[in-house]
């Protein structure tokens, strides 16, 4: 199988579910990505070195990258090129599926009435996404004609499914994943305190992180990790990832700066030592549509290194996959303070989760079905369609 891939999001530090499910494709099909990059603010210029410097390249886990060119802020020119590139790839290599996402903002809008009765059939990967029953929010218009334009579409989420079946008959759960083999192993080797004194702190200090910094702009979760320590309790509130937040997180911290560590975006290939160091992982977001319709991969990674997460408000999905590690709280700091304060005294050292079915590789299995009866269909459908003629 040929398969040409339009991740969500740029290759970053971290490790996407897009780049974990291509990794592991690639050791069986012909694979092929689409890699995009974001520059913010003042580093915009970046934009023309990419356009002037892109080449492909073959990436060491087995696939092919082919830059794709686009020009911020002019999501037109944008569509023309990504367009124009899917087409030329897919023919160039005689693909057999294009997997794509619902990210025009980003990368320009897919022509599914150019590119599909002509080419191959195309694939929705629906990874996120707002509540269609909000009339108002026209934001979600894109996601519907990504999921009803779509050959099949893959959803990570049950309520996300729920709503692609509603336009398209073919839709399909395949929740986010964790790479347990790698959880599982370092688990054996590596102890908390070592993990901490590595990272150069307190052994003996409670480590509340959020690793990915997907959260609350309300900072609630800073709040709830100053009123700790002000309680008499030594507390560290670890923070990896990059997030426009941060500078207000220093301000919001400001005279109890020494409880919050902002790491910054660390290296997949570094990330492990921050969850075994971690005494309580945080998913502290707010109580909106979009939330509820996540597969967050944090909560999955905390679970295999066997680290309780306080998730805050009630999510429907993570609520619905019934981890033994997760529980629930209200979306503030006094509750939040409460339940972390509750588990720093009674909360056991490491929680175990069944998580054999979130396993990479038999998630990428289930991608590998969807996407072989995807191009039975088609070769079906044309093979009817000659016999007709």
């Amino acid at each position: 199988m040929r398969i040409l891939w339009i991740p969500h999001a740029p290759s970053r530090l971290g490790r996407t579910r897009a780049e974990h499910l291509i990794e592991l494709l690639a050791n069986r099909h012909e694979v092929r990505v689409l890699g995009f990059s974001i520059h913010q603010g003042w580093e915009s210029w970046k934009y023309l070195s990419d356009l002037l410097r892109s080449r492909p390249r073959h990436n060491p886990a087995g696939y092919e990258e082919i830059p794709l060119k686009r020009v911020p802020k002019a999501q037109w020119l944008s569509s023309l090129l990504l367009n124009r590139t899917i087409k030329l790839e897919a023919r160039r290599k005689h693909c057999d599926v294009v997997v794509v996402s619902p990210n025009p903002y980003l990368i320009g809008q897919v022509n599914f009435e150019r590119l599909r009765p002509n080419i191959i059939p195309i694939v929705c990967d629906f990874v996120d996404g707002g509540d269609w029953s909000d009339r108002q929010n026209t934001n979600t218009n894109y996601e519907r004609h990504y999921v009803e334009s779509s050959d099949a579409v893959i959803c990570v989420s049950h309520l996300l499914a729920q709503q692609a079946r509603t336009l398209n008959a073919y839709s399909y759960l395949i929740p986010n994943g964790v790479d347990l083999p790698r959880y599982t192993a370092y688990r054996r080797t590596h102890t908390v305190r070592d993990c901490k004194l590595a990272l150069g702190i307190d052994p003996d200090a409670f480590v509340i992180s959020i690793i990915g910094m997907t959260c609350s702009p309300r900072l609630y979760f800073v709040d709830a990790a100053i009123a700790l320590a002000r309680s008499g309790r030594k507390v560290i509130l670890l923070l990896v990832g990059d997030s426009p937040l941060l500078p207000e997180i220093s301000r919001r911290a400001q005279g109890a700066d020494h409880i919050v560590r902002m790491e910054g975006a660390v290296p997949y290939e570094r990330i492990l030592p921050y969850f075994m160091a971690t005494d309580v992982g945080l998913n502290v977001v707010d109580d909106e549509p979009y939330y509820h319709r996540q597969s967050p991969l944090k909560i999955l990674e905390y679970a295999a290194m066997g680290k309780p997460v306080v998730v805050a408000p009630w999510l429907h999905e993570v609520a619905r996959n019934a981890l033994t590690n997760v529980s629930f709280c209200a979306p503030d700091a006094e509750p939040l303070a409460k339940h972390l304060s509750f588990l720093s005294d009674h909360g056991p050292a490491c929680i175990e989760s069944d998580l054999l079915r979130y396993d990479w590789t038999k998630l990428a299995a289930q991608v590998e079905d969807v996407l072989m009866q995807v191009i039975a269909r088609r070769a079906k459908s044309s093979s009817f369609d000659v016999n007709e003629t």
